[in-house]
């Protein structure tokens, strides 16, 4: 098969990641992969970056216009998917999109004509009127407006809540579309149903993980050395967003649950925060930790996973958890929120703990309990979760079941 994907990114974040395990994967499979994506950061050339164009001054205008009109989720000033031409399109038997690049939804309907497109979910961002996840909010399944996030980060930047408008031009793109939609988690696939999407052919693929790349290394203890870390010490790892003035993550619930641990002999490898502030500093002063850092390299972050005997994971929303999925793999056990496709990761009391979102109580006497259970029984759990890893979610499986989607498509065009 002759595959066309599109990504926002190659290799950074989430969807990134996923994007690139699948188009390498299917590579390996001896399919021809070209990918399209808003930002490369690798070097590897059947990647390639989309052309940006230097906006003129009636694009300027517009987007201007636009921003005030407060549509920009509808990504109307941007020229891609137009500025591929339907000879380059026609050469690939099957299209299909991770997170939107700079994406104009008009497009659509024109792409879905022209050659078989998959979708696949990250956020709820494609069907909601402006938001990535809608928390409490259930307006999205059926005509949003006075959003509640408005004025809030990631949304501080609309002028306007046009998110009852957005919402009503999506509706009507997706149904001049003919879109198979792939969800991250059974979660998302269930609030698709519900949405604007309930019309397209909906499916579960599991985001997958690299069991040969992330895996339990031999020597532990040299890893500890060598970071300098006391072999004798409880780790913590936790991986939150790269900004602090994002909450979903919960960097304030960690900073809350902290100082009511008891368990002795704590240390801590923070991961993901590139704007700390001192206030943030002042707060984990009182604990031994390696300093916040975003690692962009896997088998870095491998060795870090390798030498943590727990992480945490208290995220106020999430449709899956690739650091959970990579910290499994390298059998390190996870406390995490019971949000959205998370459950579907963490079986509680077996790979780890499943506590109620906003509570760093529990967050903090579970890992007491954890930490308190004889050594034998924190073992089976390491192995539960590396099993979990292997077996649930492998890169193998998640090959297969794209390969086994794109033949159906492609059989009934």
């Amino acid at each position: 098969m002759k595959i066309l994907l599109i990504n926002s990114a190659d290799i950074k974040g989430g969807a990134a990641k996923v994007g690139y395990h699948l188009g390498q994967g299917l590579r390996d499979r001896a399919h021809e992969v070209t990918y399209l994506v808003g930002k490369k950061f690798s070097e590897e050339e059947w990647i390639q970056a989309i052309p940006k164009r230097s906006p003129g001054k009636t694009k300027k205008l517009s987007q201007r216009v636009i921003h005030r009109l407060g549509v920009n989720n509808l990504g109307l000033t941007h020229g891609f998917p137009f500025q591929l031409t339907q000879s380059f399109i026609e050469q690939f038997d099957l299209i299909h999109i991770h997170d939107l690049p700079g994406f104009n939804l008009v497009g659509f309907p024109w792409l879905t004509r022209l050659k078989p497109t998959v979708w696949t979910l990250h956020t709820l961002n494609p069907f909601t009127g402006n938001c990535l996840y809608p928390y409490d909010c259930d307006r999205w399944q059926s005509s949003c407006g006075q959003c509640p996030q408005f004025g809030q980060w990631p949304l501080t930047w609309l002028h306007r809540d046009a998110s009852g408008l957005n919402l009503f031009a999506k509706r009507w793109i997706y149904r001049l579309s003919d879109l198979q939609i792939i969800c991250v988690s059974e979660w998302l696939s269930i609030q698709a149903k519900q949405s604007i999407l309930q019309q397209s052919s909906i499916q579960t693929i599991l985001n997958p993980v690299d069991t040969n790349l992330y895996r339990p290394l031999p020597d532990q203890a040299e890893l500890r050395k060598k970071l300098k870390i006391p072999q004798q010490a409880h780790i913590l790892l936790f991986s939150v967003a790269s900004k602090t003035i994002d909450t979903r993550k919960g960097l304030d619930i960690i900073l809350e649950a902290l100082p009511k641990l008891e368990t002795a002999n704590l240390f801590l490898i923070p991961l993901g925060i590139t704007d700390q502030s001192d206030e943030i500093e002042a707060k984990l002063a009182p604990y031994n930790h390696l300093p916040f850092q975003s690692v962009a390299d896997p088998h870095e972050l491998n060795q870090l996973l390798n030498v943590a005997d727990l992480i945490w994971h208290p995220s106020r929303a999430d449709t899956s958890s690739l650091v959970i999925l990579e910290a499994f793999a390298a059998a390190v056990p996870a406390i995490a929120a019971q949000v959205g496709g998370v459950t579907e990761i963490v079986t509680h009391g077996e790979t780890g703990y499943l506590i109620s979102p906003n509570d760093p109580d529990t967050l903090a006497q579970q890992t007491d309990d954890f930490f308190a259970l004889p050594l034998e029984k924190r073992l089976k759990m390491k192995e539960a979760a590396r099993d979990r890893a292997e077996t649930r979610f492998s890169l193998e499986r998640f090959l297969d079941e794209h390969e086994s989607l794109y033949q159906q498509i492609l059989s009934k065009n």
